[in-house]
Parts: structure tokens; C-alpha cells; sequence
């Protein structure tokens, strides 16, 4: 994987990991979590340090929120189940 795949990668889990930690539930919402999304590391290490940080933070919030609470996941009033399919088809 490349050092742009894998920046890819970890901000799309940072932000997911934001909806979920932040009980985010509108547009608005979701657009302060990608405001606050944290620069690109320098250094190839410090990216894989952030992208397992990025992992633990979203692996820990889909652990600890049940499907039917609700969060934003496409625009509208969805739920964190609708989070968990929509990763789970950006994972296949």
C-alpha cells in the first residue's frame, strides 16, 4: 500500500471514528469532523502510528455503539448500523 492509500485510509477512519465518537447526526455535524481531520504526517512511521491509532479509535466506537443508534452516514437521518454496512462495503 502506498503512502497515499494509506493517508486515504486513515482519514476515512478518523472522520467515521468522529461521527460515531461525536454522536453526530447531520451535515453540518459531519463537516466539522472533517474540518478538525489532522494534517498529513511528514514521515512514513508517523503515518502508520496515526493510521493504528485512526483503526483502534474506529474498531473501539462500532464496539461500543449499538446499531440502532442514531449518527450521519449518507445525508440523512441514518444510524450507526447504516455506518457499519457502509464500511463494511467500502471494506469489500
Amino acid at each position: 500500500m502506498t503512502d497515499d492509500d494509506l493517508w486515504d485510509l486513515t482519514r476515512t477512519r478518523l472522520f467515521w471514528a468522529g461521527i460515531l465518537a461525536n454522536g453526530v447526526t447531520t451535515e453540518d455535524g459531519a463537516a466539522t469532523v472533517e474540518a478538525a481531520l489532522p494534517t498529513r504526517p511528514s514521515s512514513h512511521s508517523a503515518l502508520q502510528r496515526l493510521h493504528q491509532l485512526a483503526t483502534d479509535e474506529l474498531t473501539g466506537m462500532l464496539a461500543l455503539l449499538s446499531d440502532d443508534e442514531p449518527r450521519w452516514a449518507d445525508g440523512h437521518g441514518s444510524t450507526v448500523g447504516d455506518v457499519r454496512r457502509l464500511l463494511d462495503r467500502y471494506a469489500g
